[in-house]
């Protein structure tokens, strides 16, 4: 797939994503606490994409997330716009391949999303023990959320070849 299609085939999943936590978002709160599937899914973006075409998602998958939000204008692009380049800056310097390396890299860039949107909306004293709770939450279920996202992008990868697309190289 090339560059386009596939921040097209994120911000569906982002945008699905969204439908799915605002629609059964309830039965799994608890307090300010929820699952939350698109700071994993920017970091499995940022993990399989680079400059300058991954950061298009990113930004768009921001500003879907603002359309659904009461938030300030800005406040989720900037967020995941951040967490983006640090993956990339990270990814640079380190491999995660493994389980409790995506563990880790989704917690720590779970705190730095919730600490922007808390702060940026004004509720800055939930950063603790809510936000932290949230990157946790977020940490814990990374393994699933990256499954669950590889899964999704082999079965849109084959039918592209079912389809009878085909991609053709600038050579």
């Amino acid at each position: 797939m090339n560059t386009y299609k596939k921040a097209l085939v994120v911000i569906f999943f982002g945008y699905v994503l969204l439908l799915i936590e605002t629609a059964l978002g309830f039965p799994f709160q608890l307090g300010q606490i929820r699952l939350d599937g698109l700071v994993p899914l920017v970091a499995w973006y940022g993990l399989q994409h680079s400059l300058p075409g991954g950061i298009l998602a990113v930004l768009g998958l921001g500003i879907l997330s603002e359309q659904m939000s009461a938030m300030p204008a800005g406040l989720y692009a900037m967020a995941y716009t951040g967490e983006y380049l640090m993956i990339r800056y990270v990814l640079n310097h380190i491999v995660c391949a493994a389980a409790w390396q995506q563990m880790m890299l989704v917690s720590f860039l779970s705190i730095e999303v919730v600490a922007v949107l808390l702060i940026g909306s004004g509720a800055a004293e939930l950063l603790w023990p809510w936000g932290f709770a949230q990157a946790l939450l977020n940490g814990v279920l990374a393994p699933f959320w990256f499954f669950v996202f590889d899964k999704a992008n082999s079965v849109i990868s084959s039918e592209d070849m079912w389809f009878g697309v085909k991609e053709h190289s600038e050579v």
